[in-house]
């Protein structure tokens, strides 16, 4: 597995709370919002997103509610508990955090040579 793929993995539940902060959503509808918001780099298969979707609504973080459509089809809509949203700004916080670690070891020897210059002038 790719770490594209890995990074993809460990962010999902992030991305799916937050697709679903400014509105109820059904599961195709999220799958479509992450494409189109990604600009096509994230797509969600249904082997992914739906057992994601059940983990946050048993930890409390959503709540679906089901709408009939057509005749007797039922659409799911998931709706964002407060605890979801406490959770989606802990979840976000500390991803900016990985993200500034990581940019620091990448940029680290660069730093090092930078100070080095300007210590030598």
């Amino acid at each position: 597995m790719s770490i594209r793929d890995n990074l993809k993995r460990g962010t999902i539940e992030m991305i799916l709370l937050h697709l679903l902060e400014e509105e109820d959503k059904y599961g195709y509808q999220l799958s479509q919002d992450l494409e189109k918001q990604s600009e096509g780099e994230y797509q969600l298969n249904e082997a992914t997103m739906y057992p994601t979707l059940y983990r946050l609504k048993k930890n409390g973080f959503l709540e679906e509610r089901k709408v009939q459509v057509v005749g007797k089809r039922f659409r799911v809509y998931y709706h964002l508990t407060e605890a979801g949203k406490q959770h989606l700004e802990e979840t976000k916080a500390q991803y900016k955090q990985v993200c500034v670690s990581i940019e620091k070891v990448m940029s680290y020897r660069d730093r090092v040579k930078a100070a080095g210059k300007k210590a030598n002038k």
